[in-house]
């Protein structure tokens, strides 16, 4: 018994004074990697509007239909992103 509450004791601590897998990112510098990050990826990366608060980045405008899971799955791997909120509308490509 003394070892499960041992055991426990320091699972909360460990829990409780674990430090983040990535540190905060700047909201204005998270802007430019995403933005960074659309160029490499679309092909009209300037038609999507860009908003960062917290870590959480929304993105709204248009975009070619298959580029928009790559761009999410991208977007939730880079430092510092910690949501993605996607409202990009989808349009076939020719």
């Amino acid at each position: 018994m003394r070892l499960l509450l041992i055991g426990a004791a320091i699972g909360v601590a460990a829990y409780v004074f674990r430090k983040p897998l990535h540190p905060p990112v700047d909201d204005d510098a998270l802007i430019t990697k995403v933005r960074l990050k659309l160029d490499e990826l679309m092909e009209h990366p300037g038609s999507v509007n860009i908003e960062v608060h917290e870590g959480r980045v929304m993105l709204t405008g248009p975009a070619g239909e298959p580029e928009v899971r790559k761009v999410v799955r991208a977007l939730r791997a880079l430092p510092g992103v910690r949501r993605v909120e996607c409202r990009l509308k989808a349009h076939a490509v020719a």
